[in-house]
């Protein structure tokens, strides 16, 4: 089955996963200097559409235009939108925020200390791939589909040797 894919789609597959691990377990990692979300509302569409992939990291401060994921004290909902304007309130730095789809600014603004991050990257569509992977039956996919395709090449690897092998031993007694 895996020759049957051929050699540069197989890499391409490969590299992929192992850039997608590579992600996302460095995302659970101290001394990584990034977070990772998955977009699950379409408020920041077209420019970030629903189910992708963000890249968040932490700074000092943030500016108007930036795009923020923050995570009210209040009702712990994380969101994603952009930085409308900004001010200070009470001695704090709050936010006015609006997602790129809204046509009003968020009503509630959102205090420095709620920012999670800012948007530095995201990949299109690759959170609905790994909220399936959360799932029950993606797990067992991602789990049973590898083992089954490592099964498979042993067997045809085992059934090579078997008829090489069978094969030597007519000639000897043929001779």
């Amino acid at each position: 089955m895996l020759k049957k894919i051929g050699p540069v789609t197989l890499f391409v597959l490969y590299g992929t996963v192992v850039l997608l691990a590579v992600a996302l377990l460095g995302a659970f990692l101290p001394f990584v200097p990034y977070s990772i979300r998955i977009v699950e509302s379409g408020s920041m569409s077209p420019t970030i559409p629903t189910g992708s992939l963000i890249f968040l990291s932490s700074r000092a401060g943030y500016t108007t235009g930036d795009v923020i994921t923050f995570q009210r004290v209040s009702d712990k909902e994380v969101t994603t939108h952009r930085i409308v304007a900004e001010r200070m309130e009470a001695g704090q730095e709050v936010y006015t925020t609006q997602g790129d789809a809204n046509d009003t600014a968020d009503i509630a603004s959102v205090a420095r200390y709620e920012v999670v991050g800012r948007v530095w990257g995201h990949v299109p569509y690759v959170g609905y791939v790994l909220n399936f992977f959360r799932q029950p039956l993606g797990f067992l996919f991602l789990v049973i589909l590898p083992a089954v395709l490592v099964v498979e090449e042993q067997m045809r690897k085992i059934r090579r040797e078997l008829r090489s092998s069978a094969k030597g031993e007519e000639k000897e007694k043929t001779v």
